[in-house]
């Protein structure tokens, strides 16, 4: 999972000893260009590094479609050069991109984004005026928990969902 991608994200995550090809979902909290201006290489590494059948899935507030509608676009014409200098066998020419844009919940209120294999990302609204919308996510994992909220300032939402009830529990 990775939250936000700015241009050095992709540079960073190889070094901290996490193949591209292990990431399976990337969540963005708002557009501001060094949030996600390395998208594009995050989804093509992950894509040529693993020789994933299926886009990457891009979790965001409501505009996220365009925003991935964006990369996709850009990386058109260098996704066909990379199918056909590796082939279809090393480089699925379906796994290109991103997909599954899923928008975040209004003010006081979370969504669930993600459930699997005891894994639920809640995303909710936090405030980083005059930017709208913003969100953060709260990962609940085996009982534990932690939340990213990108830019921000402290505000109720923000309190309430870092501070639920299972934040830290020691018990699975």
């Amino acid at each position: 999972m990775v939250v936000d991608v700015g241009s050095g994200a992709v540079r960073r995550i190889g070094p901290a000893g996490i193949p591209m090809s292990k990431v399976e979902d990337v969540f963005l909290t708002h557009f501001h260009s060094d949030h996600i201006d390395g998208l594009g290489e995050l989804l093509m590494q992950r894509w040529a590094g693993g020789a994933h059948e299926a886009p990457m899935p891009v979790h965001g507030p409501t505009g996220v479609e365009d925003v991935v509608a964006g990369f996709n676009q850009a990386y058109l014409h260098d996704d066909e050069y990379r199918v056909a200098h590796h082939g279809p066998k090393i480089i699925p020419p379906h796994g290109a991109g991103a997909w599954r844009c899923v928008r975040a919940a209004g003010r006081g209120q979370g969504v669930v984004v993600l459930d699997v294999d005891g894994l639920k990302v809640t995303a909710f609204a936090v405030s980083h005026l005059p930017i709208t919308p913003a969100v953060g996510y709260r990962f609940d994992y085996l009982g534990r928990s932690v939340v990213v909220s990108g830019d921000t300032v402290k505000s109720a939402n923000l309190q309430k969902f870092a501070e639920a009830p299972t934040c830290w529990s020691t018990k699975p």
